[in-house]
């Protein structure tokens, strides 16, 4: 790692409407660095680097980059001087091929301006080859999984020879091999003198990746840290402050799962002989009221293909649903709605949220709970504009005001809204998909203590999860699927993380309850 600077940005200050949202930050990136930019959703990390990406005018300060002070800065001009960047929420043209995507702008064309096919697949399959990941060059990107994506905008960036790349959590969609095979692609990167500004609130990834870490708080520089010089628990300090920290500390200790017993009990929800062709295959499970059902795997394992399944956006060949000892059929989404089912999904701006649109309008979406506001035809905006701003309060939702466009919210925000649209329908079943994936400490500590209060109240819960950690924190049951079925249960303080990650790599047999 050089000691020459590769980008510094001095006294940057930005504001949206007369709110600061960077207060005075300064940033140096050194040639061969790997910088983790961490600070919880709000804190101005995005802000931060939409500025180095020429997105965002700053307001004040300056920006270096390999020495040289710019007066006009735009994305032009950070393209031109090798910054790339690989954003949280994937950039790809969907309906064109991964080679397409990979050389968009830099397409091989001959002298009479043709596009050469054949020479731009090969090309593209090649440096797909290179990272040693397994996806077809002419493949579609919509036909690929999310984690696919994610590898495919990572060699675009690569591909572009920049010297400069900020990773926006990166590995939020990927295996634990495809984090490894990421971490040594990095790592390759660095020899190569290439810099990386990476953005991720898992914190042992951090530590196992990055050279220094810089926290953000409140729009405001608190340290930068050597990793070797630090802890996680010092970094998460700084992050949300001391006093939350302990706060955060006291609520892992009181929300651990208790034994829970339903003997006896009918169960509010049962899933049988459910099966769909190529996506799911024999699966069996019980709901009861009051309990919190954690479902986990690895990606791929059909997590979310079974929560699309159960809320009717798929539809299922064969088996039977039953919600209060009643069979049922879930057709679509309003049918779920109907009958007390609602869900978060796991992408929040493509399945969650009308970007565009306002908290207010967001929130108060579903037409079960539009029907409770409305009479003779009429909305009680009233009513409504209360009811959102009950769920603003509660969830602590950061917003200039109810009409504020929701793509101007953090990720953090944006999930929070999501969850507030799902529970004004007021369900008696909620189906949560990755609900604290990229977002901060203090969010995921507010998801879950409003999980156990919503337990508390009664409420059916099932948390599909990816995070193994949050399984033993927030669930009274698990079960683990892989390749499209489920492959183990544990209950109570059997559903620890170490044998989770047992059942979950294959490394123990199992026999269901009955």
């Amino acid at each position: 790692m050089s000691e020459k600077n590769a980008v510094r940005l001095k006294n940057i200050k930005k504001g949206f409407n007369g709110n600061p949202v960077l207060k005075g930050v300064d940033l140096n990136l050194r040639q061969g660095e790997v910088l983790a930019l961490m600070g919880e959703n709000g804190a101005g990390k995005s802000t931060l680097v939409n500025i180095l990406m020429g997105v965002y005018q700053r307001d004040e300060g300056a920006i270096e980059i390999d020495g040289k002070q710019f007066d006009h800065y735009d994305i032009a001009a950070a393209r031109k001087n090798g910054i790339a960047i690989i954003p949280q929420e994937l950039a790809l043209v969907p309906a064109i091929t991964v080679a397409e995507n990979i050389l968009l702008g830099n397409r091989i064309a001959n002298r009479g301006r043709l596009i050469q096919w054949n020479s731009m697949f090969k090309k593209a399959q090649k440096l797909i080859d290179d990272f040693g990941f397994k996806i077809d060059a002419r493949a579609r990107v919509d036909s690929l999984p999310i984690s696919y994506r994610q590898l495919v905008c990572i060699i675009k960036a690569v591909a572009d020879e920049s010297k400069v790349i900020i990773m926006d959590e990166p590995t939020s969609s990927l295996s634990k091999e495809e984090v490894l095979h990421l971490h040594n692609i990095i790592r390759k990167l660095k020899a190569e003198n290439k810099s990386i500004i990476y953005i991720s609130h898992l914190i042992d990834e951090i530590f196992d990746i990055a050279d220094t870490i810089m926290v953000l708080r409140d729009g405001c520089f608190i340290d930068s840290k050597n990793v070797n010089d630090t802890t996680q628990r010092e970094i998460v300090s700084l992050m949300v402050g001391e006093e939350l920290m302990k706060a955060q500390e006291n609520l892992r200790h009181s929300i651990v799962s208790k034994e829970a017993d339903y003997t006896g009990l009918p169960p509010r929800m049962r899933v049988m002989n459910f099966k769909r062709a190529g996506n799911l295959k024999e699966i069996n499970f019980s709901l009861y009221p009051g309990e919190v059902l954690g479902i986990t795997g690895l990606v791929g394992a059909g997590k979310s293909e079974l929560m699309r399944t159960l809320i009717g956006i798929d539809k299922y060949d064969s088996g039977t649903i039953e919600i209060n000892e009643r069979e049922v059929k879930i057709v679509c989404p309003a049918a779920a709605y109907k009958l007390g089912i609602s869900s978060v999904p796991e992408d929040r701006k493509l399945q969650g949220l009308v970007l565009m649109g306002s908290v207010l309008d967001n929130i108060t979406l579903t037409p079960v709970y539009r029907k409770t506001v409305t009479k003779a035809g009429f909305l009680n905006a009233k009513q409504e504009k209360k009811d959102a701003s009950d769920f603003v309060e509660k969830l602590a939702i950061k917003i200039g005001g109810l009409h504020q466009r929701t793509n101007r919210l953090s990720g953090g925000n944006q999930q929070k809204c999501v969850i507030s649209k799902a529970l004004l329908a007021k369900p008696r079943i909620l189906l949560l998909d990755e609900p604290t994936r990229g977002i901060d400490v203090g969010a995921k500590t507010l998801i879950y203590k409003l999980i156990r209060e919503l337990k508390e109240d009664g409420m059916s819960i099932i948390l599909f999860s990816s995070d193994i950690s949050e399984i033993p924190i927030a669930c009274d049951r698990v079960l683990i699927m892989s390749n499209n079925t489920f492959v183990g249960e544990l209950t109570g303080k059997e559903a620890t993380v170490e044998k989770i990650l047992n059942c979950t790599i294959g490394g123990q047999s199992w026999e269901r309850q009955t």
